[in-house]
């Protein structure tokens, strides 16, 4: 069966039932150690870490130099003494780095870190004088008959600003007196009625790359609104607006290359990038709804894996095998793909949703007419892994471990974590503190808890190998 087994500090001889029927025999849990890798003054957020164990995440100081920031004039100035966001490392009991505060291109504000190998792909704010990050051009896609109606009304409805144009926006002086700005955006408008439909992305953080030995590599230009980074060692791919309100494409940048590839080509959106591999998926718009594409870093070939009257989104991949929400019907459902066969594997529940997959097995939070638990699929079978009468949610699968947050005492999340060698689900916090949003990889388990002091990243540890392999 599955149990519960609570932390050493507040364990009862009794354990707790949680699931169902998934082995025979006596078995005793794994012990986890838990420590606290980050002060509470950093309120630390998103933690991260890789295969390799390295662990990565977003932590805020003041700015102690002296002389304030240089910034674009689109951010505010990070005078003295205020806030800065950095990107920070740690991996198998060396020092916490932290790799962006001396670097003098960033503005003072990285964000979103995700780590992979011993490396970390973020957002960073450059200043405006830095240079680097490869080029692009975006493709403007050919208009549907749809588009073409609608410009019977509109002409050019959908015709791009001149470049030149949004170089002029992009010139303007924010920081100048209010009517002197105001008058010189105003002038650059005029030249072109259809940057008021399309109107620039906007700068903002670029993706950069923290490699130990090699500093920070920018990977974009700072020419657009760019996010979600995603990160193998086939390559970086990630989200570039359009511009309002035309959403974003996907790019791609391989090691080595000097240009960026633009994946997707649409007037709508493509969203939600997840990368093992040389496999990239991602969700799209196909002029109906969304879909399901795959691109191969290592042939560069785009597949559309769905093509169905409802949306397909957030979609997580593993050496072929593809998982991903859907909304066939007004419930969500979580659809799999192996071997060119499309299955659901959600059933009876309804709200599925965050899919996590690791090798042919599936986690994901579903609502049971009760509350939110964590559903299972080992390849074959789905299982009921949780079932109580509180909320379990954002379930990660990795190296045979299963971890998600719990409101196990209705009032604060706390951390679980499963084994697939034992089948015991043991409670890794007993506060009163909300512990947040775990990551599982390298059989070590990160989480982010709020304090009363402030944030802080948690590390658990496996205190000692697995008893026996997992199939």
């Amino acid at each position: 069966m599955i149990f519960l087994r609570l932390p050493s500090s507040s364990r009862s001889p009794t354990l707790v039932l949680l699931g169902f029927l998934l082995c025979a025999g006596s078995v005793s849990a794994r012990d986890f150690s838990v420590r606290t890798l980050s002060a509470p003054e950093g309120n630390a957020r998103q933690p991260t870490i890789s295969e390799t164990g390295l662990v990565a995440w977003q932590g805020y100081t003041a700015h102690i130099g002296i002389a304030p920031l240089s910034v674009r004039p689109d951010v505010l100035s990070s005078d003295i003494g205020a806030t800065v966001s950095d990107i920070y490392v740690w991996k198998d009991g060396e020092e916490i780095q932290n790799v962006t505060a001396g670097d003098e291109r960033i503005t003072g504000r990285s964000q979103q870190p995700t780590a992979v190998g011993d490396s970390v792909v973020f957002l960073a704010w450059f200043r405006d004088d830095a240079t680097g990050g490869y080029p692009f051009k975006l493709n403007v896609p050919q208009k549907n008959d749809e588009m073409k109606l609608l410009e019977s009304d509109y002409p050019d409805l959908f015709d791009p600003p001149q470049d030149a144009l949004l170089t002029e926006l992009n010139s303007v002086d924010t920081n100048a007196l209010p009517e002197v700005a105001q008058a010189a955006e105003t002038n650059a408008l005029n030249d072109n009625k259809q940057v008021q439909m399309w109107r620039g992305s906007g700068k903002a953080g670029d993706v950069a790359v923290y490699r130990p030995g090699k500093g920070i590599e920018r990977i974009t230009p700072g020419t657009r609104h760019f996010c979600s980074p995603v990160m193998s060692e086939a390559g970086i791919a990630f989200q570039c607006a359009r511009g309002w309100p035309y959403g974003y494409e996907m790019l791609a940048w391989r090691p080595e290359a000097t240009n960026l590839v633009q994946i997707s080509t649409n007037y709508f959106y493509a969203l939600n990038p997840d990368i093992h591999g040389n496999e990239l998926v991602f969700q799209a718009w196909d002029g109906n709804d969304y879909e399901i594409y795959l691109y191969r870093f290592d042939t560069g070939i785009l597949e559309q894996l769905t093509n169905n009257q409802f949306d397909d989104i957030a979609p997580v991949v593993w050496d072929g095998r593809v998982a991903w929400v859907a909304h066939p019907t007004v419930s969500a459902e979580i659809f799999y793909l192996t071997d060119g066969v499309i299955r659901k594997i959600s059933e009876g529940t309804s709200d599925n949703a965050a899919p996590s997959i690791w090798n042919d097995k599936v986690v994901w939070q579903g609502y049971d007419d009760t509350d939110l638990e964590i559903y299972y699929f080992n390849g074959r079978r789905t299982i009921k892994l949780t079932s109580n009468t509180w909320d379990d949610m954002t379930p990660s699968i990795r190296d045979s471990l299963i971890v998600w947050m719990s409101y196990v005492d209705n009032w604060d999340a706390e951390i679980m974590a499963f084994d697939l060698s034992d089948n015991i689900a043991v409670q890794l916090t007993n506060n009163e503190f909300e512990d947040a949003f775990p990551q599982t990889a390298a059989e070590r388990i990160v989480w982010q808890t709020t304090g009363a002091e402030g944030t802080t990243i948690q590390l658990a540890e496996p205190e000692a190998p697995r008893q026996a392999p997992v199939d």
